[in-house]
C-alpha cells in the first residue's frame, strides 16, 4: 500500500539536533534545497552538550551564524584544574587562559546543545529552499539506487499504517543526522564499532550555585578517582553543567537522592543554597560507524561517532564534520565536484575521529579518572576479562603507574600561560586541512579559511 503523498528534495536530512540543522543550514544557503526531518515537535531541552572548542569557531563563521552565537554564548573559555575536596579543600593545579596575543580562536565558547540549535534553526527557516518538519520521524528507507534515495515518514505518534499520517520523500541524497541510536545507520547495515564504557554512567546536570564567587573559571576539570567532575558555566544568568560518574544502571531517583553527598566534592565554598534545575543520565561511549557513506546515504554527527563527553569534543567534532560534508555535497549535487569528493570527506573524518577525537577524550578522561594511578575501587580502568572483551584494552595503554608523573609535569606545565595556547592549537588537530577540498573552491574562500587558524606552537618544559 502506497503512502499518500510522495514529496522530492535534492537533500533529505534526518535529525534536528545541533549536527542535522547545521548541515541543513549549509547546504540551503548554497542554493541545495533541503528537506530537515525531527522526530520531536520542537528542540530538546534536556542537559547536553555545551562546550565548543575553537575549531568549531571557524565553522560557524563559515556558515554564517557565529555573531548570533557569540552574543548569546560564555565567552572566553578559560580552563582551570582542581584536585577534589569538600568545600574549600579543593587544590587549584593549573589554569589555562588563551586571551592573549592576537591569533584568531584559541578559547572556545560555552553554549548549549539546545540554544546553539534554536540560533541555527532560525537562520535555516529563512532559507527558501529549506522544508523542516519537525513532529516527523523515518520509519524505513524502503529504496536506494545509484540515483536517489526513498524514505517513509510519519508523524510523530501516528501509526505506520493511518495512511493520512505517512508520506514518502525522495530524495538526491539522504543524510543520517539521526543520534547515535540512528536508524538511518540501522536501515542500512551499517556497523557501529568501538564500545560502551561497561562499568559506569555519566550524570549531566544543570545548577544554580555562584562557582565563579569561589575561584572557579567558566570551564572546570575536578581531578579524583571516583569524585571527579567537570564544572562549566552554561550562561550568564548563573546556570552552571555539573556532570560527574555514578555506577551503571541508578535510577533517575536513586541519583537524586545521592546528589547532595556527591555534590559536597563538587561544590567550592560552603556548597549551600544551589539549586538543580535539571538532571539526566547516560552511557559513555567510544564508536565509530565502519563507513560513513553508503551509496546515496551519508552519516554525519552521533549517528556516524560517538565518543565520552569530557574534554567537550563531541559536538565539536560533529560540528567540523557537518561544515566540511554540507560544502562537498554542495559542490557535488552542484556539478562542480565528483561523487569521489565525498569519498575523500569520509576517509579524512574517520581518519581524524580515529587519530585525535578518540584518542583525546579517553586521554581526557584518564587524566580526570586517574586512569592507571588513582584508586579506581570500581575498576574502570583495570586490563581485566571485563576491558578485553569490550576491546578496550589498545584504547587504554595510557592507564598505567606511570602517568602519576606525567599528569604531574602537565600541570606544572600549563601553570606557562604559553603552554596554554599551545595546548588550545592542538586542538584544532581536529579539523581537516584547509584545503582539503581546494580543487572545487574559490580560492579566496580557502584563503579566509587558513586566515581564522592559528600558528602552530610547541608545549615547553616547565611552568616559566
Amino acid at each position: 500500500m502506497a503512502p499518500a503523498e510522495t514529496r522530492k528534495t535534492q537533500a533529505l536530512i534526518v535529525g534536528g539536533g545541533p549536527v542535522g540543522v547545521f548541515t541543513a543550514l549549509i547546504l540551503a544557503r548554497n542554493g541545495i534545497e533541503i528537506t530537515l526531518v525531527e522526530e520531536r515537535e520542537e528542540v530538546d531541552m534536556a542537559p547536553r552538550s555545551m562546550a565548543f572548542q575553537p575549531s568549531a569557531l571557524a565553522e560557524m563563521v563559515e556558515a554564517g551564524v557565529y555573531e548570533d552565537v557569540y552574543r548569546d554564548s560564555v565567552k572566553n573559555a578559560v580552563i582551570s584544574w582542581w584536585k577534589a575536596g569538600h568545600g574549600y579543600n579543593k587544590q587549584h593545579l593549573a589554569t589555562i587562559s588563551t586571551t592573549e596575543g592576537d591569533q584568531p580562536f584559541l578559547t572556545g565558547l560555552n553554549c548549549s546543545q539546545s540554544d546553539f540549535t534554536k540560533i541555527v534553526l532560525q537562520h535555516l527557516r529563512k532559507e527558501p529552499t529549506a522544508t523542516v518538519l519537525f513532529g516527523h520521524r523515518i520509519t524505513s528507507i524502503p529504496h536506494s539506487s545509484g540515483e536517489s534515495v526513498r524514505a517513509t515518514v510519519a508523524k510523530a505518534g501516528a501509526q505506520d499504517a493511518a495512511l493520512d499520517n505517512v508520506m514518502e520523500i525522495e530524495a538526491s541524497w539522504l543524510i543520517g543526522a539521526d543520534g547515535g541510536r540512528s536508524l538511518v545507520r540501522a536501515e542500512c547495515g551499517i556497523a557501529f564499532e568501538g564500545f560502551t564504557w561497561p562499568k559506569e554512567q555519566f550524570v549531566a546536570t544543570n545548577v544554580y550555585y555562584p562557582f565563579d564567587k569561589y575561584g572557579f573559571t567558566n570551564r572546570n576539570f575536578i581531578i579524583d578517582s571516583v569524585n571527579w567532575a567537570v564544572v562549566a558555566k552554561i550562561n550568564n544568568d548563573g546556570l552552571w553543567r555539573v556532570a560527574y560518574g555514578s555506577k551503571p544502571g541508578m535510577t533517575q531517583d536513586q541519583i537524586l537522592e545521592e546528589l547532595p553527598e556527591r555534590f559536597k566534592n563538587f561544590l567550592p565554598g560552603p556548597g549551600e543554597g544551589y539549586t538543580v534545575l535539571q538532571a539526566n543520565s547516560y552511557r559513555p561511549h567510544q564508536r565509530c560507524a565502519a563507513r560513513f557513506r553508503k551509496g546515496r546515504v551519508i552519516l554525519v554527527g552521533d549517528a556516524a561517532h560517538l565518543n565520552n563527553p569530557i574534554g567537550g569534543l563531541g559536538l565539536t567534532t560533529g560540528i567540523l564534520g557537518a561544515g566540511p560534508l554540507a560544502r562537498a555535497l554542495s559542490a557535488v549535487i552542484s556539478g562542480k565536484a565528483p561523487e569521489s569528493l565525498l569519498d575523500r570527506w569520509e576517509e579524512l573524518r574517520r581518519k581524524s575521529w580515529h587519530e585525535q577525537t578518540n584518542k583525546q577524550s579517553i586521554e581526557f578522561k584518564r587524566i580526570a579518572q586517574q586512569g592507571g594511578h588513582g584508586a579506581d575501587p570500581d575498576g574502570i580502568w583495570k586490563h581485566d576479562d571485563v576491558a578485553e572483551k569490550n576491546g578496550m584494552i589498545a584504547h587504554m595503554v595510557n592507564a598505567n603507574p606511570d602517568a602519576k608523573e606525567k599528569d604531574e609535569a602537565l600541570y606544572r606545565a600549563l601553570q606557562n600561560p604559553e603552554n596554554g595556547r599551545a595546548m588550545r592549537r592542538r586542538v584544532w588537530g581536529l579539523a581537516l586541512p584547509v584545503d582539503w577540498m581546494a580543487d572545487y573552491e574559490d580560492p579566496d574562500v580557502v584563503t579566509r579559511r587558513g586566515d581564522l587558524r592559528p600558528v602552530e606552537a610547541p608545549i615547553r618544559s616547565g611552568s616559566n
